[in-house]
């Protein structure tokens, strides 16, 4: 492109911008702020020249595409509204201009300068587009993505350039793209989907740009060969050898899961059998993802629950017809602690996903968990053979405070009335894991069960068991809420909703066990 009438000498600012010397990147910071305000449109017009100037450094081109892209999209609504009005008062002829070396630079060496092309052709596109002021934008990407020979480089970039756009795309009210545009678009990202692509990095922009563009697929989804061809593509990107590939796949398709439910029958058993795989045997950062498919799965499955008749869909009870085959693996995973996880609020591993994932289940599947669980539960709620065998005893102890909420209340009185003289034993653990938790498994007992109806549900605070209930309270005072002030002198056997008042959970996070601060 050609340089802008008012040019800004650009390069020098921006590579002071990251000098590592506090004075000059501070000096140079405050230069860039006074060209954004006083000379708004040529300062854009030399950032877009500078990205697609194949003579000037990779450092300065990377950072005027990330100033570019700041200077049309921000977190704050207001804030961004201000920047699209004003982006809207450069000149056409310029705003042209700089379309046109985003679409250069998007094809120019090195990758990583390519990838922020991308981001901030994106922006630009989000307030174009529905302008109908940038008709040849998805034409030429999708040249790109057929030119002969392929640049591998190029592809990449185009494909995440799609993918940006996509996502731009659907946090606006209108539909921007025509329904041909997006089959064009899927198409593109469908085909460097394939196993046959050469580049692991192509494949992975691929799949990326897919999950951003689910959401356009309405029509493609309605179609059974396009949809099977899809869904092909994806299962086959969950066993890729890339493991990044493999990840994003599994994230496609509890994307696909979430948006499209009603067509998911055909494919079930085969996404079954590749989750579970991942879940046992991949690497966990695939496997966190396998999880996450079922869980939103049992979201989705809930909220038609909730609509009853007034549902729109079919509720298929995926969740309940794998409950039996599912929930073993589940279980399998909550040995896999970390310990020290409690004092790292971001940490997110694949004993608390199955976690999460093993108490959505069965608010789901109600009953039908109870007697796959239990086993699991009899078994190694004592295990004492070795130092590592608290893993079991936790993970027994967190998988029956999980079923608490989901199968009938009544039917689980009894289970929880001969569990509670073993809780109240773990509540000496020598581990803090199994202690915490065991707190926290009573107090679920108490929040879910004090209102079934069931006489015997009182003797769970009977005399015998009183003292080490009060003692568990007084142990554990963060896991639980404080207790109401008594209007009255308490009874010689208080009513269960007064221990369920008692010991109901802390909000989410707020001093639960380690694997509960995520899960309660």
């Amino acid at each position: 492109m050609a340089a802008p009438a008012q040019p800004i000498e650009v390069t020098r600012l921006l590579l002071h911008a990251q000098d590592p010397d506090p004075g000059v990147r501070g000096q140079a910071e405050q230069q860039i702020q006074y060209f954004q305000e006083q000379n708004y449109s040529g300062f854009l017009g030399s950032l877009a020249y500078e990205l697609a100037n194949a003579e000037k450094p990779p450092e300065s081109r990377r950072l005027a595409g990330i100033v570019l892209k700041n200077n049309l999209d921000a977190k704050d609504d207001a804030r961004k509204a201000a920047l699209v009005s004003r982006w809207e008062t450069v000149e056409a002829s310029l705003r042209a201009s700089i379309r046109g070396a985003l679409l250069q630079a998007l094809s120019m060496e090195p990758q990583e300068v390519r990838g922020t092309v991308a981001l901030a052709l994106a922006k630009v596109a989000a307030i174009e587009l529905p302008r109908r002021d940038w008709p040849d934008l998805i034409p030429a990407l999708l040249a790109n993505m057929s030119a002969s020979p392929p640049s591998h480089g190029v592809r990449q970039a185009t494909l995440q350039a799609l993918g940006y756009i996509c996502e731009e795309m659907g946090s606006l009210k209108d539909d921007v793209l025509s329904p041909e545009q997006i089959n064009m678009v899927l198409t593109a990202v469908v085909s460097g989907m394939r196993p046959e692509e050469p580049s692991a990095d192509t494949r992975l922009a691929a799949v990326t740009a897919l999950q951003n563009a689910i959401e356009f697929a309405d029509h493609n989804f309605g179609n059974e060969s396009e949809r099977n061809y899809i869904m092909q593509v994806v299962c086959q990107g969950t066993v890729a050898s890339d493991v990044r590939i493999r990840v994003q796949s599994f994230a496609c398709l509890h994307e696909i899961a979430a948006n499209y439910y009603a067509r998911l029958p055909p494919y079930m058993q085969e996404v079954f059998n590749l989750s579970v795989k991942a879940i046992k045997e991949d690497e966990e950062d695939v496997a966190l993802q396998a999880v996450e498919f079922w869980s939103t799965l049992c979201d989705y499955e809930l909220e038609l629950e909730e609509e009853g008749e007034a549902a729109e869909e079919t509720n298929h009870n995926f969740i309940k017809a794998v409950t039996p085959h599912l929930v073993p693996v589940l279980l399998e995973q909550l040995v896999k602690q970390e310990e020290g996880q409690e004092q790292d609020e971001s940490t997110w591993n694949l004993a608390m996903s199955a976690g999460t994932c093993l108490g959505l289940v069965a608010r789901v599947a109600g009953n039908d968990v109870v007697s796959v669980v239990m086993p699991f539960v009899t078994t190694n709620i004592a295990k004492s053979g070795s130092p590592e065998d608290w893993r079991w005893r936790e993970a027994s102890t967190f998988a029956f405070g999980s079923i608490m909420e989901g199968p009938s209340a009544v039917g689980l009185v009894q289970l929880v009335q001969q569990a509670m003289p073993f809780l109240l034993q773990a509540m000496k653990d020598p581990h803090p894991y199994v202690r915490d938790t065991t707190a926290w498994t009573i107090g679920r007992a108490f929040e879910f069960l004090h209102d079934t109806g069931n006489p015997d549900l009182p003797a769970l605070v009977g005399q015998d068991t009183l003292p080490g209930i009060v003692q568990v309270r007084r142990a554990a005072p963060t896991a639980f809420r404080p207790a109401p002030s008594p209007a009255a002198p308490a009874p010689p056997h208080p009513p269960a909703a007064t221990f369920a008042a008692f010991f109901a959970p802390e909000t989410r996070g707020q001093g639960a066990p380690a694997r509960v601060a995520w899960t309660s």
